[in-house]
């Protein structure tokens, strides 16, 4: 074997070692770029349905730039009201048609508007739904604007980029997520260089070992005619190769890890959800940053080798004073032990590399925690408990009724209804909140720094971090496009707000212009925040979630009432639960574990004929008690051609099918069949005609159209609960029947909140199909719900009722509603983002743990003679260890603390540079007081562990190993 072959690939047990320690580096920085690449792949994939393809900058009224649009603003009294008055230019090629009149104020007649400069009187137009602008602006023509005095203008313009440079896109969402997902990559390209650096250490305290002990083979070749360069470039290249190894076993680490780390997550019922596979992106990122780890090592290879190619070729064989001198002895005159007196086996240059790689350590974990902050500051912020919707995604998909935070108060605990704002202005991302600023300050420690507190709901204030992000200070003027509906507004700043974290970072706006630009509905927002640990005066944790109950039943049967209810607080508690039909009362005690949902069904005798209230608490359910003889029809068309067939089923309450019925429908009659159903032709004379039944003493009607062109439309009948709550998803159900004598396929239709349904039914004569769609939650009100099949339709109305009971449980137990605390929130989000990031500490950890292996195992090397010779004298190896564990004590405790500083003064600076924000956010450059403590622990204790690898390396072996070779 040539010498330049076994100086490449003849490896010990230490090379392989670091190959090892470089592996497990490679497959953290794998994994970081896994990680954060599937946060902001899911975070843009949530946005990608909302992107914008236009923007709007606020400027003065000249004529915008020619690639935009001038919307002319001016402020104007109408009714003695002051008002944002929008001028729409005509063919603006954004879909906006300028109103015949002026929009907003009313609608009929006349309306006067006083402006600046002149007054008008245009004809009062209702708005338009197309139009984007805020409901309290007045919308007119352009020249009408112009005429009254307008002072500044909107500037829209197309855009085929996500995120225009300039002005705020329409639609923020997508804008916001892509920008983040650059700062993400930027704070990855930080930490990766910081990374590097260890690679480098482990790199070059592993070839520098392994020049030191191929002296004089090196100084040989050296005198035999090797050039220095030549010897350089080989001991260079071995670094590089022992990197390259290292590099593409954790490429497949750090692959593996995260996905595994989902999967046990899954496992254990952790809601993860992150997309980890390797795109074509990820793999182009891993590929730069593997072949940065192999330069690295290279040149950390290069630096170790100038030893022995500086210089003439002699010198490269000499020892140095410190491998050549005498040890002392490690034992007195009298045989004492010595040996705590005697030299130190780690020399005080050792600090340098531990230090280092215990402050890029301390950083990452930093800057990871910093990150988690950013993360749920997005979802949540400031603390405290939350009240959202059950099952959102996210809180931006909730709608919670504001008067929760009223029914809070009541109960005396703070609270804040808010709104989330993801917005984009001039390429920059910042997240906004919409805000009672009063409600707020109350469950958060905001603050006014500078100007104002907002006194209208144009005004806004900006927190102090994207004061300087954006420069933006009291009186500017900003133009706002919306999250994720398309909106345009427009705010001054009024105040600069000191809220702390990630809150310092958000733009604090009304609630009704949140509620415009985010497209929630009046009296609703994303979300409840109150302060926990208030004193509320509910005792109760268990909430009613809703009731149901038969429509009709007949006399003599029961009625059952089945109530749904959730214990929100964390203790197992009971309670007394109240139902009353009529004048009939129930009560039954109910226990419910912490978090526990359970149906509980309660029966009442119907007694009497008549309409009845089911009562549970606020709720409330009719229900109609019949003979259990009258007459029922099976369900009948509005509408039908002359002289058709129509089927016609007849029964009874009480679910008996009645033979020998007699149906008429004009001079037309028929009779019911053994299965209640009559064959009846409708009269050939068109009209309004009645379909009658009678059975003895019993009758039935309905009325039906005669039309010669009528279609044969099926027989709809639409369910609908009476009432239900904000946290209840209620059922609509659409029944149709083919009441024909041939078969139908229409198209039926189901729509209401937040649903739309449509599907193709095949219907033979007689036969019947059930519709079916959960609606959306929604606040407190009163909501119409549609259904139709072919030309038939039928409409109906339910009601939403506060759950101040829940919100009292709610406050009372300091749980989240629905179990949707921040926490749950992001994981719902963004998949369990903390499970992954702490497997990628653990990789972190075991990563710098080899780092400072390497390093103390160089400065251990240095000195392995002298701990031969107290070896041979008869030293233990636990005096030997104890030894080194106290010199490493003695690095690692200082090292621990300037790591500590030195992260914090690195981190500083980052911020300043601005390499350090994420999602418009600056992560907090300092470090925390409760992260201080557990941090400097756990930096000794790496310490610790390195030394106590390595001590256990040279005291394993046999101590003539230690005067030459490889121990």
């Amino acid at each position: 074997m040539s010498y330049a072959r076994a100086l490449l690939v003849r490896w010990s047990t230490r090379d392989r070692l670091a190959v090892l320690v470089i592996a497990v580096t490679a497959a953290f920085l794998v994994g970081a770029v896994v990680v954060l690449l599937g946060v902001s792949g899911q975070t843009t994939a949530m946005a990608g349905d909302h992107g914008a393809d236009a923007a709007v900058s606020l400027g003065p009224p000249a004529t915008p730039a020619d690639d935009a649009v001038a919307f002319p603003l001016a402020e104007a009294t109408v009714d003695g009201e002051r008002r944002t008055v929008v001028g729409v230019p005509p063919d603006n090629g954004f879909g906006i048609p300028p109103p015949p009149g002026v929009a907003g104020a009313g609608s009929g007649g006349t309306v006067t508007v006083v402006g600046d400069r002149a007054s008008v009187t245009r004809t009062a137009v209702a708005r338009s739904g197309d139009a984007p602008f805020p409901e309290p602006w007045l919308v007119t023509d352009a020249a009408t604007a112009t005429e009254i005095g307008a002072d500044r203008g909107l500037a829209l313009r197309h855009t085929a980029d996500p995120v225009p440079e300039t002005g705020a896109p329409l639609s923020g969402v997508l804008a916001f997520f892509l920008v983040g997902t650059r700062q993400m990559l930027a704070v990855f390209g930080v930490v990766s260089v910081g990374v590097a650096a260890l690679v480098g250490v482990v790199a070059f305290s592993v070839t520098r070992m392994t020049v030191r002990e191929r002296r004089g083979t090196l100084a040989v070749l050296r005198a035999t005619g090797a050039s220095a360069r030549r010897v350089g470039a080989l001991v260079a290249a071995r670094a590089g190769l022992l990197t390259l190894c290292g590099a593409a076993i954790g490429y497949a680490v750090g692959v593996i890890v995260p996905n595994a780390a989902a999967t046990a997550g899954v496992a254990l019922g952790f809601p993860v959800g992150l997309p980890l596979e390797l795109t074509g992106r990820a793999t182009a990122l891993v590929a730069a940053v593997l072949c940065g780890l192999v330069c690295v090592g290279v040149l950390a290879g290069a630096l170790a080798a100038r030893s022995v190619v500086s210089g003439a070729p002699l010198d490269a064989g000499e020892e140095t004073a410190e491998r050549s001198r005498v040890p002392a002895l490690p034992f007195r005159a009298d045989g004492s032990d010595l040996l705590p007196e005697g030299p130190k086996f780690l020399s005080a240059g050792a600090v340098v590399p531990t230090v280092s790689t215990l402050t890029v350590f301390v950083a990452f974990v930093l800057v990871v925690a910093a990150l988690g902050g950013v993360l749920g500051g997005l979802g949540a912020g400031g603390g405290g408990g939350m009240v959202v919707e059950p099952g959102s995604v996210h809180p931006v998909d909730s709608r919670v009724p504001t008067a929760y935070a009223s029914a809070f108060r009541q109960r005396g605990v703070a609270a804040s209804p808010e709104i989330l704002l993801f917005l984009a202005h001039d390429g920059r991302a910042f997240p906004a909140r919409g805000v009672d600023f009063d409600a707020y300050c109350s469950v958060s420690d905001a603050r006014v720094v500078a100007g104002s507190p907002p006194n209208a709901t144009d005004e806004a204030l900006v927190g102090a971090g994207l004061a300087d992000t954006l420069d933006l200070a009291p009186g500017d003027e900003l133009a706002l496009g919306g999250s994720t509906t398309r909106a345009v507004g427009t705010v001054e700043i009024v105040g600069v707000v000191a809220a702390g974290g990630a809150a310092d970072d958000h733009l604090l706006v009304s609630l009704p212009l949140a509620r415009h630009l985010e497209g929630v509905p009046d009296g609703a927002a994303n979300l409840v925040r109150y302060r926990e640990g208030g004193e509320a005066t509910t005792d109760e944790t268990i909430a009613t979630l809703g009731i149901s109950a038969q429509r009709r039943v007949a006399v003599g049967e029961n009625v059952t009432v089945t109530v749904r209810l959730r214990n929100v607080g964390a203790e197992r508690t009971a309670r007394t639960l109240r139902a009353s039909f009529g004048d009939q009362v129930r009560r039954e005690r109910v226990t419910l574990g912490g978090g526990e949902e359970r149906t509980v069904a309660l029966s009442f005798p119907a007694r009497e004929a008549g309409t009845r209230t089911v009562s549970v608490g606020d709720r409330r359910w009719s229900v109609r008690v019949l003979s259990p003889e009258t007459l029922v029809l099976a369900p009948l068309p509005d509408r039908g051609p002359t002289d058709a067939t129509l089927r016609v089923g007849v029964g009874t309450v009480a679910g008996d099918r009645v033979d020998g019925a007699t149906v008429s429908v004009g001079d037309r009659t028929a009779r019911t069949d053994a299965n209640g159903s009559a064959r009846v032709r409708l009269p050939s004379d068109p009209g309004r005609h009645t379909v009658a039944v009678t059975a003895g003493e019993r009758s039935a009607y309905r009325d039906i159209t005669v039309g010669r062109d009528a279609a044969r439309s099926p027989a709809t009948r639409l369910a609908l609960p009476d009432e239900t709550g904000v946290f209840t998803a209620p059922t609509a159900g659409l029944r149709v029947r083919n009441p024909w004598e041939r078969s139908l396929g229409p198209a039926a239709t189901l729509s209401g909140p937040g649903v739309d349904r449509t599907r193709t039914l095949r219907l033979a004569p007689s036969e019947e199909e059930r519709l079916e769609a959960t609606l959306a939650r929604r606040p407190p009100g009163t909501y119409r719900v549609r259904g139709g099949a072919g030309d038939a339709s039928a409409t109906g109305e339910y009601r939403v009722v506060g759950d101040d009971r829940l919100a009292g449980a709610v406050a009372a137990s300091g749980r989240d509603a629905g179990g949707a605390g921040a926490g749950g929130l992001v994981s719902r989000a963004f998949g369990n983002v903390a499970l992954v990031l702490a497997t990628l500490v653990g990789l972190g950890a075991v990563m710098t743990i080899g780092s400072t292996v390497a390093a103390f195992a160089d400065a251990v090397q240095a000195r392995r003679r002298d701990i031969g010779t107290h070896r041979a004298l008869g030293a233990a190896p636990g005096r030997i260890a104890r030894r080194v564990l106290a010199d490493a004590a003695r690095i690692g405790l200082p090292a621990a603390v300037a790591s500590l500083a030195l992260a914090g003064v690195a981190l500083a600076a980052l911020s300043r540079a601005g390499l350090l924000t994420v999602f418009g956010v600056r992560l907090a450059p300092s470090v925390p007081l409760w992260l201080a403590p557990p941090l400097a622990v756990g930096t000794l204790v790496i310490s610790l562990a390195s030394a106590g690898i390595v001590a256990w390396r040279y005291c394993a072996v046999d101590p003539s190993a230690l005067f030459g070779g490889d121990p």
